[in-house]
């Protein structure tokens, strides 16, 4: 399994939500992988409460089982999305939603709350790209931390990065933001 985890919120595989998270994961310097969630079949989280009763056993069938995992056993997890309508992207919040599954496995920082359970990423290094037009993207930054608080994930930092209709190559400082993002989650996962 990757050490860090990248999963992107984009449909646009070569779009610049896609070039920034390359960027972070390439200069973190370790195993990565960037997982694109509109290549998995990640049905709707239906409230069902199913996993809080079952261990974390969500009753959907489905991919996210799978991204669970690798999510539990990287080191660090970097997400990135498009900011559609001042927010993270259909795709970027399906899965987040779909998470909450990992709050009844047992693992992490018990919260006390019978309604929660416990916070499995606690610990773990995560951080945030986001890619608009112009502006908004405050609003998508703060469903992530939402999503951090919520499930315990050490945020690293967040790049937000306007490019109108232009591409990534165009704005050189978003590339340099991407890097050192990678960067300082390196040094939170090596600790020094």
């Amino acid at each position: 399994m990757a050490e860090i985890l990248g999963i992107c919120g984009s449909a646009r595989k070569k779009g610049n939500t896609a070039a920034l998270l390359k960027e972070v994961l390439k200069s973190t310097g370790m195993e990565s992988e960037l997982i694109f969630l509109s290549d998995l079949d990640i049905g709707f989280c239906s409230g069902c409460r199913i996993c809080m009763k079952n261990r974390g056993k969500c009753a959907k069938d489905d991919d996210m089982k799978g991204l669970i995992d690798k999510i539990l056993s990287s080191k660090a997890i970097v997400l990135g999305t498009p900011n559609f309508y001042y927010d993270v992207s259909g795709l970027m919040k399906n899965m987040i939603d779909r998470t909450v599954s990992t709050s009844y496995l047992g693992i992490g920082e018990y919260t006390g709350a019978e309604w929660h359970g416990w916070r499995p990423l606690v610990e773990k290094t995560g951080g945030i790209v986001i890619t608009q037009a112009a502006f908004g993207g405050e609003k998508a930054e703060d469903t992530f931390n939402c999503f951090a608080e919520y499930s315990g994930l050490n945020l690293a930092g967040t790049v937000i990065a306007s490019f109108g209709s232009q591409t990534v190559n165009e704005f050189p400082e978003y590339v340099d933001e991407a890097v050192e993002l990678g960067k300082k989650i390196k040094k939170r996962i090596k600790g020094n």
